[in-house]
């Protein structure tokens, strides 16, 4: 039986035969062969290779976190219009889903390592290509081979999950999940301060170094994961699966645009959910399917179905606050954006200390458990913002600090929670199944979020020269609007956790080790 506070796959070594005196001499940093299945991990190494996995994070959120403060001069050095603009982010977000799921998938295939490098190399020449793109078709060319940055989320979590000892994997993802908010506290104000002083084009040329670093650290310290499934590739699978995500996510992002009862909207989803029924017969016949039928547990389904939840609702504030901020008095705080990413910097800074704390706690407190906590810390913290949003804008910080902490709680929690509850030769499809469904709850409530400011606004004005210029604010009581249904999803969350099975406990250990043998 495994030994309480040990993970399910350390289990008690026999003791030798009488008489007998074992000492076998180990290098030292070397964990023993504990497991019963050949398993040998070298804390030295992993504790070498989690900041360079962790600076994938880093490396691709301060890339995106940057370029929101450059969108309108883009915009106005292309000459195109706010509607040609947002494919910017749209591009980027339609290749990020496909290319979670689809170099996951190989991962497991082929080596993690290897695919990881591969994609890494591609970002590192699409962010240089980005700073010197002569025209805006090109820009979007850059911007959608970008994409392939998410593919890399999903690699690094499985090669940590694959290569450290299971002790240490919670509070690795910690730290990768930390570089996140490192990403946009270095971003936000940096980004805005390059792009008004020196161009859009001088925050990627800030990205390359930073980006082509990381790949030959990559490619000479991380090893090749020890677990592959070598198969035929499902082509057909992967070509609905594309259609599939591509259509909704181009519904979703256009919907604010087009409208969403605009026959072009209403013709995209027809288009994702008839691809979608195509690729759920083809998974059911195919017998390499590109997603795998194995991973399709209980925990698996909660953690992404709980992903989604919390993505929507994260992204929906995130909105929310942006506006917030800039809008004038008395309709908002009226911040530059530079003072905006600076304001933000507390929420980060929470973020980077709680996630890594509840990495070290989730063997002793549960995945489970500490969902639920960041739940509740995450409903106090919007619903205190929704009630006092204009309170002051240090006030309104503090109480989002509290809800930003229940997200890193979460953040934490579910990752592990599904790294946990899969066979190791499946980790790449699994963590790119939980990429794409954390993409479409973030794809949804920008335009949610939008939708709801336009609908619930009213009308200001400013006096120049003796005239009275007219223009339309979100009202007050928009933005609580929008809490409220973050909240809502906050809570809705629970739901799906409460289904999953705990893996932190002996039984939960010992389950999970039964289904990976």
């Amino acid at each position: 039986m495994p030994r309480p506070g040990l993970p399910y796959l350390c289990v008690t070594p026999p003791r030798p035969a009488r008489g007998k005196h074992i000492n076998t001499p180990r290098p030292r940093g070397v964990v023993p062969d504990i497991s019963g299945i050949g398993e040998r991990y070298d804390v030295r190494y992993a504790w070498r290779a989690a900041p360079v996995l962790g600076s994938v994070a880093l490396v691709v959120m301060y890339t995106e976190a940057m370029l929101m403060p450059s969108l309108p001069k883009i915009q106005e050095e292309f000459n195109v219009t706010p509607a040609d603009a947002s494919w910017i982010l749209t591009v980027y977000l339609v290749v990020g889903t496909i290319s979670a799921a689809l170099f996951g998938s190989l991962g497991d295939m082929f080596g993690k390592k290897r695919m990881l490098v591969l994609v890494l190399s591609i970002y590192s020449v699409a962010v240089t290509f980005t700073g010197y793109a002569p025209s805006f078709p090109l820009l979007l060319l850059a911007r959608g081979l970008q994409g392939l940055g998410m593919a890399m989320f999903p690699l690094a979590f499985s090669l940590i999950r694959e290569e450290f000892p299971p002790e240490m994997v919670p509070t690795a993802q910690g730290i990768v999940s930390a570089m996140f908010g490192a990403g946009i506290i270095v971003a936000l104000p940096l980004g805005a301060y390059l792009s008004q002083s020196f161009g859009w084009r001088a925050t990627y040329h800030t990205v390359t170094p930073f980006a082509v670093l990381l790949t030959v650290l990559i490619a000479t310290y991380i090893r090749e994961s020890r677990y592959k499934t070598p198969r035929p590739v499902d082509y057909v699978g992967i070509g609905l699966f594309a259609l599939m995500a591509s259509s909704f996510l181009v519904a979703v992002s256009e919907a604010p645009t087009w409208g969403w009862t605009s026959g072009q909207t209403l013709a995209f989803f027809a288009l994702a959910a008839a691809a979608g029924a195509a690729l759920a017969a083809q998974e059911t016949i195919s017998e390499h399917p590109f997603i795998p039928k194995d991973i399709l547990n209980r925990n698996v389904v909660a953690a992404t179905t709980a992903i989604f939840m919390v993505a929507y609702a994260f992204q929906m504030s995130s909105q929310n606050l942006s506006y917030l901020f800039e809008m004038p008095p008395p309709y908002g705080y009226g911040l530059d954006i530079l003072s905006t990413g600076l304001y933000m910097t507390p929420m980060a800074v929470v973020q980077i200390v709680g996630a890594p704390v509840a990495g070290r706690l989730l063997w002793r407190v549960g995945a489970r458990r500490m969902s639920v906590a960041g739940v509740v810390l995450a409903v106090l913290g919007f619903q205190l913002a929704s009630a006092y949003a204009y309170s002051g804008v240090w006030t309104l910080i503090g109480y989002l600090s509290i809800a930003y902490l229940g997200l890193a709680l979460l953040n934490v929690s579910l990752i592990n929670l599904l790294t946990f509850s899969v066979p190791r030769n499946r980790l790449g499809a699994a963590t790119g199944l939980n990429t794409v469904f954390r993409n479409f709850g973030s794809a949804i409530a920008p335009a949610v979020a939008g939708t709801v400011l336009t609908t619930f606004s009213t009308i200001a004005y400013y006096s120049l020269g003796g005239f009275k210029a007219y223009f339309s604010v979100p009202s007050t009581s928009a933005y609580s609007i929008n809490f409220d249904i973050a909240t809502a999803m906050f809570i809705l969350a629970l739901v799906p956790i409460a289904i999953a099975r705990e893996v932190f406990t002996r039984e939960g250990r010992a389950a999970a080790a039964a289904a990976e043998a």
